[in-house]
């Protein structure tokens, strides 16, 4: 289960039935535009992915395995003031 929360929600409904082994994966089947998500080579440091509520980064990052179970949650943190910035 994918969960998008705040700006990101524009991309699609709340609660997402999308699959994949790993967040990556997740991610990369995500509505979401890739550029979003991955404006370079790493994840956007704007986005946070948590995983049963527990953040990525405390994981395996986008390595994080997931079961059939787990939700992962998605969203802009805006702790630098706003995104981008």
């Amino acid at each position: 289960m994918l969960t998008l929360l705040g700006g990101l929600r524009r991309f699609g409904s709340r609660e997402q039935h999308v699959s994949g082994a790993t967040v990556g994966d997740v991610l990369a089947a995500a509505p979401v535009p890739q550029h979003v998500l991955f404006p370079g080579d790493e994840l956007n440091r704007d986005i946070e992915v948590l995983v049963n509520g527990r953040n990525i980064s405390f994981l395996a990052g986008l390595d994080t395995k997931l079961s059939a179970k787990d939700r992962v949650t998605v969203f802009l943190h805006g702790a630098r003031g706003y995104p981008g910035g």
